[in-house]
């Protein structure tokens, strides 16, 4: 199992990011693994295209299709918030974002090990980076 970080998803669909092209060719080295992203991974994907990178109308239409095509097990993690927080805090006085701080939370609950990803705050927290 791979869980998919938003920054990596993003770098994916979106080919004037600058790590488009790395980002394909790791998913077609990894596409026939379980990827598993989350509600979230949904959310933070679709409000950075949309506030943050301005895309158009149809890759944001295009990338929700795709976000819910079948290609990714998505898992909710709504549940594990209260968790999470705790996580974030313990984590001082390095500042995570909350988003990274839940990812890593719900890859220890569904024992995922990998993390496809162009964030740095995923270094160093016991998860294999696939991206660096």
């Amino acid at each position: 199992m791979i869980f998919l970080d938003a920054n990596f998803i993003i770098d994916l669909f979106v080919d004037t990011e600058d790590n488009h092209e790395k980002a394909v060719k790791i998913y077609k080295q990894i596409k026939d693994k379980q990827l598993i992203i989350s509600n979230s991974v949904i959310l933070e994907v679709m409000t950075v295209l949309n506030i943050k990178l301005k895309v158009s109308k149809e890759i944001l239409e295009r990338s929700y299709s795709r976000l819910n095509g079948g290609k990714f097990k998505i898992v909710e993690d709504v549940s594990i918030y209260d968790e999470t927080i705790e996580r974030m805090v313990s984590y001082f006085p390095q500042r995570l974002p909350f988003w990274d701080c839940l990812y890593i939370e719900l890859m220890e609950h569904l024992g995922i090990e990998k993390i496809a990803t162009f964030d740095k705050h995923f270094r160093n927290k016991g998860i294999e980076v696939i991206g660096k």
